[in-house]
């Protein structure tokens, strides 16, 4: 009887550490695909989608916002010359350029009515408007 009873306890213990584990290897891909759709999306899972970052006062610093402006006709250009150019293509066009200032740049012009960002599996697709 004690045979019996100190089997029962081992095959508990063994189903608990699978089911820990499962569950462990569960979290780990849920985490993952988290964060992979947040990379491809590049945006940080914590920053909701509708922060826009304010243009620059040209009075205040006239060499980044005409800087800004170079790199946004570029951008214009870049997406009507290819419409439904994914997000993350694009910043191979652009490799010196921050894929964060991309990103808020991006942004900005969706919400400008200056294009138009579509959500395709993990990125976006961007189309002139």
């Amino acid at each position: 009887m004690n045979l019996f009873f100190i089997l029962l306890l081992f095959a508990l213990i063994a189903a608990g550490y699978y089911v820990y584990q499962r569950l462990l290897k569960i979290e780990r891909e849920i985490r993952a695909d988290k964060y992979t759709a947040a990379a491809e999306d590049h945006t940080p899972p914590h920053e909701p989608e509708s922060t826009v970052a304010e243009p620059l006062p040209t009075a205040v610093t006239p060499a980044v916002a005409s800087q800004d402006l170079g790199l946004r006709e570029q951008v214009l250009l870049a997406i009507a010359e290819r419409p439904g150019l994914a997000q993350t293509e694009l910043y191979g066009r652009f490799p010196d350029a921050e894929r964060r200032e991309l990103q808020k740049l991006l942004r900005a012009l969706d919400q400008s009515g200056k294009l138009k960002r579509e959500k395709k599996g993990n990125s976006y697709q961007l189309y002139p408007l």
